[in-house]
C-alpha cells in the first residue's frame, strides 16, 4: 500500500502542534477540538511513522529523536499543501482556513477591529487567530508557526526572507496617576529627570526607549540612567501601577488613552525635545507565504484599510 494514501492534513496539524506544545491537552484546546482526536491522530502518525514520536515523562511527554527531526519538516510540508489547496479553491466568500497574526496589544486593539469586521463581511469562515503575548516578535513567523506579525521592531539582522508593508505610524504619552506631583504640572526634561518610571521590556531591553533622548540632551552621562524602579514583561499591568504610585509609564498612545477610563488616571504630553521619531508600525510575513492566495488577500485588505497611513494616536 502506498504510505502517501495514508496521510492527512489535519492529523499533520495535529501532530505539529503536540510537538509543540509536548501535552494532548493543551494540543486539544490550541486547535479546539477534543483530547479523542488528538489522541487518535498521534497513534495514525505513530503508525505512519513508524516510532512513537512522543513518549511519557513525568512532566508529560518528551520528543523521540524522529520527533525532533520532524519539527521543521512538518512546516515546510503544511505549508506547501495548504498553498496548494488555496491554489486549486481560494475565494474569499467560501474559504475555510485560519490566518494567524502576533501583535502586541496597543496595535493590535487599534488596527484589528475594521480588519475583522472586513473579514466577517467578505470572508465569513475565515478564522482570525492573534497572538499578544509578550515575546520576541519574529521567532514564530520564521519557524512558519505564523503567517503575519504586525510590529514596530526590526527583524534580526541577517534574515532575509521576511517582507514588510507598512500599516501606520505611532507615537507616545506618558501615563500617571492624578495626584503624581508632576500631573498638573508642564513637563520638561528637568523635572522628569528626578520622575521615577516603569519599563515594559517585551524583549529583554534594558532602557526606557526615550531615555536615549535625556542622553542626546547631556542630561545623562556615562552609566547614568533613568530611575526605573518597576519592569514588566506587559503591558497589562502598567495602569494599575500607576494608579496607585508615583511611577510614570512611556506608551503607545491608544494604551495610554484606554487606560485613563480609569479616572484614576491621566495622560501627558511628552516634552518636544524628548518626543521620539515617528515610529511606524509594520505588516511582516515571510517568503514562505508570499505567494500564498488567502495571504494575499489579507495583505490586499489591510492595504485597502490603512492606504492612507493611519496614526496610532
Amino acid at each position: 500500500m502506498n504510505l502517501l494514501t495514508q496521510l492527512d492534513l489535519n492529523s499533520l496539524q495535529i501532530l505539529k502542534q503536540l510537538i509543540e506544545e509536548k501535552h494532548v491537552s493543551n494540543t486539544a484546546l490550541s486547535l479546539n477540538i477534543s483530547q479523542s482526536s488528538v489522541s487518535r491522530a498521534l497513534q495514525k502518525m505513530r503508525s505512519f511513522f513508524d516510532d512513537e514520536l512522543l513518549v511519557r515523562s513525568n512532566y508529560g511527554y518528551e520528543l523521540t529523536s524522529k520527533a525532533e527531526s520532524l519539527k521543521e519538516d512538518l512546516t515546510e510540508v503544511i505549508t506547501s499543501l495548504e498553498r496548494l489547496v488555496h491554489k486549486q479553491q481560494f475565494s474569499p466568500d467560501t474559504i475555510a482556513s485560519t490566518v494567524k497574526f502576533y501583535g502586541l496589544q496597543p496595535q493590535i486593539d487599534v488596527l484589528m477591529p475594521a480588519f475583522i469586521e472586513k473579514v466577517r463581511c467578505e470572508a465569513p469562515n475565515l478564522v482570525v487567530s492573534i497572538d499578544t503575548t509578550p515575546k520576541r516578535h519574529f521567532n514564530a513567523l520564521i519557524a512558519g508557526d505564523i503567517h503575519f506579525v504586525m510590529s514596530s521592531h526590526e527583524p534580526p539582522t541577517g534574515e532575509q526572507n521576511i517582507h514588510r508593508m507598512r500599516l501606520a505610524k505611532r507615537d507616545f504619552r506618558l501615563l500617571m496617576s492624578k495626584s503624581h506631583p508632576l500631573a498638573d504640572k508642564t513637563l520638561t526634561t528637568t523635572n522628569l529627570m528626578q520622575s521615577q518610571f516603569g519599563q515594559i521590556s517585551l524583549q529583554g531591553e534594558k532602557n526606557i526607549s526615550f531615555e536615549a533622548k535625556f542622553r542626546e540632551l547631556g542630561y545623562l552621562k556615562g552609566k547614568e540612567s533613568l530611575n526605573v524602579p518597576v519592569q514588566l514583561s506587559n503591558f497589562n499591568s502598567a495602569p494599575n501601577i500607576a494608579a496607585g504610585t508615583d511611577i510614570i509609564f512611556h506608551l503607545p498612545t491608544p494604551f495610554a488613552l484606554a487606560a485613563c477610563k480609569d479616572d484614576r488616571l491621566c495622560v501627558k504630553e511628552i516634552p518636544k525635545e524628548l518626543q521620539l521619531d515617528f515610529q511606524y508600525v509594520y505588516l511582516y510575513w515571510h517568503k514562505r507565504f508570499h505567494d500564498d492566495p488567502m495571504c494575499e488577500w489579507v495583505r490586499g485588505t489591510l492595504k485597502s484599510l490603512f492606504s492612507e497611513e493611519k496614526s496610532l494616536a
